[in-house]
């Protein structure tokens, strides 16, 4: 290297060193700085020219050659990982092998969550130092990570109460071993427990615009929404309908000879005695407008009244009991002790087409509809039915039974309710009630097909699906003498002989190293 070439180098260096000390010192861009930076590069590239030769040689020799390519190979793969890193975080996907998908939000959840168009703000207030707190903000962060993964507009963020006791205080928040709150468009709601059921709920409260109103029609021995120890009451399915924030109600026609305007839906949970004329006529005055009517039935003689209405919408309840058949060893037995198991939905009805012909619905006693005749306006729909290897029982104690085959349990009615109606109505008929009481409401799918029923009822088409499923445990058991034979196997056929091959390897090697 020449003497100028060293001195352009050294100045240029200098220079550079200069620049980059006053920008960390002064941590911002001046005018000045183009002094120190200009002869810094007419340095570097004087230096360039003046050693025009030696960069020639240099990029000729074989070495430099290997090294460009060699640092080239790094440069693509740190590039590619890069470019893989980068396109990973945005889109995330992910894989669920667990046995009833629980690490997976369920249809119903990423239906809600991809519809929010608006940041939902999610704050988790904590105390430092409370019981088991890191591990309680680790399970709340990968609840509503999976959330996050369906839409970034979920913003989650920690608040130590003691460190911001003004934004505490204005969300309420008191319990220092985890409080969750979630904030759509200026509504809160308080997230009661850290599981996905919760959350949704959550979530629709503050994402509803109008809550829906459901009308429960009483006076007539229908059964009760308020007995909450009482096995076939409705108490649990109240509540459910007030979680998913639906304004739950009571209707007595007696007094108020009219179905209210804002009535979205109304239930009629079996009653046991007769509606009277003007009741009939109010329910049916509803049906011509386009009401919606979810009516329950229990047995096969139904009340004054609503005969009347069964018949206008082409439907009958059949006067016996439907029982599944169970095969045993000494044959096939019918217990009418037991429930009775449906398997068979409709896969065009939006109530049931979520369902799975491998999972059930439960029923007691149930009786079966059937068709009547009809006016060519009303469409019906049978959404659920027993399979196959069912039989009728005229008697709860009876011995004779049908030829086996398939009932219908739940059917979905829709149409004109006469001639002059306004709009086309909607009803969901079942033969039996008790599979939304406290007693079964939590069985297998009764849940999702009451809450769906509504939802299908209301127009809350987004709320229809299988709730969040249940953690379950695989176990796998061993008898003692099987325990003792894998264990035998696993001794003596993988630990003992191990040791043995290697060192019979490791001596042929070396003997064979040792005589080479």
């Amino acid at each position: 290297m020449s003497p100028k070439g060293r001195l352009s180098l050294a100045i240029s260096i200098f220079c550079f060193v200069c620049l980059f000390g006053l920008y960390f010192a002064i941590a911002a861009w001046m005018p000045f700085m183009w002094g120190v930076l200009a002869p810094a590069l007419i340095s570097l590239l004087a230096w360039l020219y003046l050693e025009r030769r030696l960069m020639i040689e240099f990029f000729s020799l074989k070495t430099t050659k290997y090294g460009i390519d060699m640092g080239a190979i790094i440069f693509l793969s740190i590039l590619f990982l890069c470019v893989l890193n980068f396109v990973g975080a945005r889109h995330v996907k992910t894989y669920d092998f667990s046995i009833n998908s629980v690490n997976t939000l369920s249809e119903q959840s990423v239906k809600i969550v991809k519809s929010l168009n608006t940041t939902l703000n999610v704050k988790f207030f904590y105390q430092d130092g409370a019981d088991r707190i890191e591990e309680t903000k680790k399970f709340f962060r990968d609840l509503v990570k999976k959330y996050q993964d369906q839409n970034p507009k979920v913003l989650l963020e920690f608040v130590e109460m003691n460190e911001k006791a003004k934004l505490t205080q204005d969300y309420g928040a008191n319990n220092g071993k985890g409080e969750a709150f979630v904030e759509f468009n200026g509504k809160k709601n308080r997230v009661e427990n850290f599981t996905e059921q919760d959350f949704t709920n959550a979530l629709i409260k503050v994402t509803r615009v109008k809550n829906k109103i459901v009308y429960f029609l009483e006076g007539h021995g229908e059964r009760s929404t308020e007995e909450e120890k009482d096995q076939s009451s409705l108490f649990g399915f109240k509540q459910l309908l007030e979680k998913n924030s639906y304004e739950v109600k009571k209707l007595s026609l007696l007094s108020v000879p009219e179905v209210p305007e804002e009535a979205d839906v109304v239930i009629i949970a079996a009653p046991t005695q007769g509606l009277l004329d003007h009741e009939v006529r109010a329910l049916e005055n509803y049906l011509k407008k386009g009401g919606r009517i979810f009516l329950g039935l229990e047995t096969p003689k139904i009340v004054s009244g609503l005969t009347e209405v069964l018949n206008n919408i082409g439907l009958q309840v059949e006067n016996f009991y439907v029982f599944n058949v169970f095969n045993t060893p000494l044959g096939q037995v019918v217990n009418s002790q037991a429930p009775t198991v449906a398997t068979v939905y409709s896969p065009i009805s939006e109530v049931t087409r979520v369902f799975n012909n491998d999972e059930m619905t439960i029923f007691r006693h149930p009786h079966a509809l059937k068709d009547s005749t009809r006016s060519d306006k009303i469409k019906v729909e049978y959404i659920v039915k027993s399979p196959v290897s069912s039989v009728s029982l005229l008697q709860l104690d009876s011995k004779e039974t049908s030829e086996p085959q398939s009932f219908n349990l739940v059917a979905e009615v829709k149409g004109k309710y006469h001639a002059d109606s306004a709009a086309d109505f909607n009803m969901i008929v079942t033969a039996d009630i008790d599979f939304m009481t406290n007693a079964l409401l939590y069985r297998n799918l009764n849940r999702d097909l009451a809450l769906n029923s509504i939802s299908f009822l209301a127009r809350d088409l987004d709320l229809i699906s299988v709730a969040p499923k249940e953690i379950s445990t695989t176990k796998f058991d061993l008898s003692p003498p099987e325990f003792d034979q894998y264990f035998r196997f696993i001794i003596v056929g993988v630990f003992l002989p191990l040791p043995l091959v290697f060192l019979i390897i490791s001596s042929i090697l070396w003997f064979r190293r040792r005589h080479a």
